[in-house]
């Protein structure tokens, strides 16, 4: 099982996450994937990106994301955090061979 850990000490915003999710899983090298730098800070580029490895066995994991203040969306970092997270969640629940780990949650 590959691990890929997404630490949120380490974004200042979302799109600094878009970057970090496109170089981790190597997006360059992906002749499927639409902006490969940045999956042009969208969604649905992200889930597509995403399915990509649908049959590959990978565990993604989240640290430091308060997913309760995040839910509220209460500006817009938080709304546009939530998305990426909610597309992590449908592409682990369709596919359940992938993994979803939270950790050091405030929630």
């Amino acid at each position: 099982m590959k691990e890929f850990i997404f630490n949120k000490k380490e974004y200042n915003t979302y799109k600094d996450f878009y970057i970090d999710i496109a170089k981790k899983l190597d997006a360059e090298n992906d002749l499927n994937c639409l902006e490969s730098k940045d999956l042009g800070f969208n969604p649905n580029h992200l889930y597509e990106f995403l399915m990509d490895f649908y049959d590959e066995i990978h565990k993604y994991i989240f640290i430091g994301f308060d997913l309760k203040k995040i839910s509220k969306q209460k500006n817009i970092d938080d709304y546009e955090w939530y998305i990426i997270i909610k597309v992590f969640k449908d592409f682990v629940v369709k596919y359940p061979n992938n993994k979803l780990e939270f950790i050091n949650n405030e929630n």
